[in-house]
């Protein structure tokens, strides 16, 4: 009885020694193919057809483009046969199309972080009568990192959508007022790896009014009233490709056309 009672202790001294194993290598596990994962965004991967490749030396390879990492080209040939060669091998013309193919394989990534902000400026209290104006600009402005450690990328265009709630004076209620579009496109020459830009929108006007003291709107209407922005969708583009596209709030996206 006492061996069986001895090997039974020992039996669950390594139940929990086992568990922990196995939950170290699941861990192991994860966090390799985490690593993997994240080595393999840090290069261009996109999809590449089968072309004639030629070299300084004039002799010719049909093979398709894998990866692009620097100036080591991953090639695959038509046989399956892959290899990993340097740029300086290939022809002008066959490095200007291996550059072009790379940047658009950086371009179809993650490539920018945006977010917003709204700017007040340009403020201006009147009265008329029995109602107080107070009117001021408003501009979004769009901040925009680069999010690549290597590469600049030129040409950026930057197309907005900003809807403007006008609020009506002496309305009943706040729904009564009218959506304002206002549209319009934004160009920045370069953007420089893990650099961040601001970019404005162009400004439009904003109004609040409150009646004054012992005023009331002969209609019983609301007292005050206040325009609104609502929200800004833009769409981000590197030469002629779109490269980014967000808004605020994210449902604007879907709730609005763009034209």
């Amino acid at each position: 009885m006492s061996i069986l009672w001895s090997r039974y202790t020992e039996l669950k001294k390594l139940v929990p020694l086992r568990l922990i194993a196995n939950s170290l290598r699941m861990n192991f596990c994860k966090l390799s193919l985490l690593l993997f994962l994240i080595a393999c965004s840090n290069s261009p991967v996109f999809s590449s057809e089968f072309r004639t490749f030629t070299d300084v030396k004039g002799r010719q390879m049909e093979a398709k483009l894998t990866n692009v990492s620097g100036e080591d080209i991953h090639i695959e040939r038509k046989d399956g046969m892959t290899a990993k060669v340097h740029l300086s091998i290939f022809t002008e013309a066959d490095q200007a199309y291996i550059n072009e193919w790379a940047q658009n394989a950086l371009l179809e990534g993650d490539l920018f972080d945006v977010r917003f902000s709204r700017e007040r400026s340009g403020q201006n209290e009147y009265r008329k009568g029995g109602v107080i104006y107070d009117e001021y600009n408003m501009n979004y402005d769009v901040v925009i990192t680069n999010q690549d450690y290597d590469n600049d990328f030129k040409d950026i265009k930057v197309e907005y959508l900003i809807l403007k709630f006008e609020d009506a004076l002496a309305a009943d209620k706040r729904s009564e007022g009218t959506i304002h579009r206002i549209k319009g496109s934004v160009s920045h020459p370069l953007i420089k790896a893990r650099e961040e830009v601001r970019i404005s929108t162009e400004k439009f006007l904003m109004l609040e009014t409150q009646l004054a003291q012992g005023y009331v709107w002969k209609s019983g209407g609301q007292r005050d009233s206040e325009d609104i922005a609502k929200g800004i969708w833009v769409k981000i583009y590197v030469g002629d490709k779109l490269v980014h596209e967000l808004s605020k709030p994210e449902n604007m996206m879907r709730k609005e056309p763009w034209n």
